[in-house]
């Protein structure tokens, strides 16, 4: 049945002009009147720009350049007309930079490559939609009908409505569907507005209520998450013959349960619609919003591939820690986990990953410093007859600034001059608890192992020769204990309190002793790559005084090295980052924050420390409504898994460190050849696909996610987690990789 005629425009954003002006703009929205025009923006993820011909066929009707052509919502034209290949990348149309990113992230976290048009309040020609070869566009994603107030509070669409008929009809013709976010209900969407809301006291919780259109999405309907700071408009459907609902907010500020997003189906012309915009810079409910809409729009077929890892690094095991007392106090005494801690933690591990989606895994990963051991080890006075001249101490050094760069070659050794070598016998080890707990198979085997070198000496200031003793000790403890024999990441490091990253020295000391890569601090953005944040920074001598070691990415947590307890930790939030709340307040904000990351499929892993591993002689703390005595570590896990499952159907991966770096680097490798999908129409189905690359050859596989069986495959390695999808990992050699679908997919 035809749909809403799109000649109605004129009303409609009146309409939407009025609601708008009767509130501030939404946080998500970045109004930017004077500008440069801008045709073309190729993301991170497309790092070239293919050239393509320039002879269209006839699926454009109307002049792009017509701002008062009528257009249908209705197409022209009939999908079964055109048989041939669809360029699957993504064609994202924003108003400016902030939005092209919020509307591009999510298919940035999946790889899947997008062209960003930036459309002015002036507009802006389209680009080439379409050619003689096929399409060019698989999909397309348009931010808040990119409008703008152009005076009196007149707010309209910078695109014509003879540029939205060109779209409406090349989705049809090539079966391409369309996403539109933080758009007001209209007839164009088969839908009406209730009004629009809330300010921040209020609270409307939004839901999906029907995913049989997305099932691949793995989203559980009923699941409320909030929409504090999206300004939204509840809406009830109108035209139930092209319109259905997929999302619901909940009752509050007045409003009873209404839509929040629908699809619709004009006549063959596609289109899933959300009534509220998108933040996924700042806000956890857009970053799970959007693989509803990614998955469906590109029919769960594209080049990348959705995994979620969830790795908690631990740092500063076999030290001891001053526990904090208030800002500005003398510390508490120190707190050094001891083995019954560790034994809590590791008896955990197997319940909290039952806790999670089938086809998960998890283990905690932990940074050793070995020198703590000896230090336990020579407690008792017994010192030297076992421990050699004991533990290292290294001079105090006066703090440098956060990002000092050391000149190369300066500085002086604040190791002794004795010990040259590790000599440390297992003997001495042995008269630490924690040592010999950690030197047992069963219990080495519930973590992943890593160093975080010997004595944590600080190393911006530091020289060539003192971090090079740094690692060798670490990495000679770590033999002796046993440590190496698990899942153990020899090339990888937790630099001490994350220095030593612009001091050449210390990298080049890193290098030669076997190591490649680190963990950086995200607070810090000097180390985060500023083009694609799913790429590692690389060092180089001008930044760093080193040129190509690898840094990966960390969150940190409000859950402070320095604190054993939720009332410390609790304490440290609202006296240094005016934090509001208790203990179960400050879970809630890692709740979201972490979701934000999971979601927007963010891979790094999180920071924590040994002292966060405590749980003996504490009181028991409420976790998810029950109280029980865990550390604040685990607390932070467990509300972590139990809002993740309560969401979604995915699985929860840990990967080691050097794996983890290694994934980093195959992306930025697998992004610089350039992948791309096609695929292949046939009347109203997809039969088949085609994979290609730049020269169709790349030293990493190509992840292809696939929604259904296909023949043709047998060169490629299948991969399936629990319910994420099929994935296929496709070597490119030379020459481009095509597969058949058993079952051609109707479009």
């Amino acid at each position: 049945m035809p749909g809403p005629i799109l000649g109605w425009i004129t009303s409609v954003l009146g309409v939407i002009a009025t609601a708008q002006a009767q509130r501030p703009r939404t946080t998500t929205t970045r109004t930017t009147t004077t500008r440069t025009t801008t045709t073309r923006t190729t993301s991170a993820v497309r790092t070239t720009t293919t050239v393509r011909p320039t002879t269209t066929t006839t699926v454009t009707v109307a002049s792009s350049s017509s701002s008062t052509s009528s257009a249908s919502a209705t197409p022209s034209v009939n999908a079964a007309i055109f048989n041939g290949n669809v360029d699957s990348t993504v064609l994202v149309i924003a108003r400016d930079a902030y939005g092209a990113q919020v509307a591009s992230s999510g298919l940035n976290g999946y790889g899947i490559p997008f062209q960003i048009l930036q459309v002015p309040q002036a507009g802006v020609a389209l680009p080439t939609l379409n050619t003689t070869a096929g399409g060019n566009f698989g999909g397309i994603i348009v931010a808040e009908q990119v409008s703008y107030d152009y005076g009196n509070g007149n707010f309209s669409s910078a695109l014509t409505a003879g540029q939205w008929q060109q779209m409406y009809d090349y989705q049809t013709m090539y079966g391409v569907r369309m996403v539109q976010y933080g758009v007001y209900p209209g007839p164009l969407y088969g839908a009406t507005a209730l009004g629009g809301c809330c300010d921040a006291s209020t609270e409307q919780l939004f839901s999906f209520s029907n995913v049989a259109a997305f099932p691949q999405a793995g989203i559980k309907t009923g699941a409320g998450v909030s929409t504090a700071g999206l300004y939204h408009y509840p809406a009830t459907i109108t035209d139930t013959t092209t319109t259905t609902e997929i999302a619901q907010f909940a009752a509050g500020g007045g409003f009873q349960v209404s839509t929040a997003g629908v699809i619709n189906n004009f006549a063959g012309r596609q289109q899933m619609v959300f009534f509220l915009p998108q933040a996924t810079d700042w806000n956890p409910t857009s970053n799970f919003v959007q693989h509803a809409y990614i998955t469906w729009m590109t029919r769960g077929l594209y080049t990348g591939f959705r995994r979620v890892n969830l790795n908690t690094q631990i740092d500063d095991m076999m030290l001891a820690t001053d526990i904090y007392n208030g800002l500005n106090q003398p510390t508490s005494p120190a707190y050094r986990v001891n083995s019954n801690d560790m034994t809590n933690v590791a008896n955990w591990v197997s319940t909290i990953q039952s806790k999670m989606n089938a086809g998960s895994f998890y283990l905690p990963e932990i940074g050793y410093n070995g020198n703590g051991a000896i230090d336990a080890a020579t407690q008792g006075g017994e010192v030297l007859t076992d421990c050699g001249t004991g533990p290292v101490y290294t001079e105090e050094r006066a703090d440098t600034a956060l990002e000092f760069q050391k000149p190369l070659g300066s500085g002086t050794n604040a190791w002794p001059n004795t010990p040259t070598t590790y000599t440390y016998t297992t003997t001495c080890n042995r008269k630490d608890a924690l040592w010999v707990w950690f030197s047992n198979a069963n219990n080495r085997d519930k973590f992943m192992h890593l160093s975080h070198t010997y004595t944590h000496y600080e190393l911006n200031n530091a020289t060539y020769s003192d971090a090079l003793k740094e690692i060798q000790f670490n990495q000679a403890w770590l033999q002796q204990i046993g440590l190496t024999g698990g899942r153990f990441s020899a090339n990888g490091l937790i630099p001490p309190a994350i220095t030593g990253l612009h001091n050449g020295d210390v990298l080049r000391a890193w290098k030669d002793a076997g190591l490649t890569n680190c963990v950086g601090d995200n607070t810090r953005p000097l180390l985060r790559n500023s083009q694609n944040p799913m790429w590692p920074y690389k060092t180089t001598v001008a930044a760093d005084g080193y040129d190509g070691f690898n840094v990966i990415p960390r969150w940190a947590t409000r859950i402070y090295y320095n604190c054993d307890t939720a009332d410390c930790t609790t304490r440290e939030w609202i006296e240094t980052s005016a934090g509001v709340g208790d203990f179960t307040a400050l879970l809630d904000q890692e709740r979201k924050d972490t979701m934000r990351h999971l979601f927007g499929l963010y891979h790094e892993g999180y920071m924590f420390h040994q002292a966060n591993l405590r749980s003996q002689g504490l009181a028991a703390i409420p976790v998810n409504g029950v109280s029980r005595q865990i550390s604040i570590f685990q607390a932070w896990v467990e509300i972590v898994v139990a809002e993740f499952t309560r969401l979604v159907n995915w699985p929860m991966i840990t990967v080691k460190q050097s794996d983890l770096a290694q994934a980093f680097l195959d992306r930025q490798t697998r992004d610089g050849c350039v992948p791309k999908l096609t695929w292949a129409k046939s009347g109203s189905t997809i039969t088949g696909l085609t994979v290609s690359a730049t020269s169709n050859s790349c030293s990493v596989p190509i992840p292809v996610t696939v929604p259904a069986p296909v023949s043709g495959a047998s060169s490629a390695r299948l991969e399936q987690v629990g319910s994420d999808p099929q994935t296929y990992w496709v070597t490119l050699s030379g020459s481009a990789q095509t597969f058949t679908f058993t079952t051609p997919i109707t479009v």
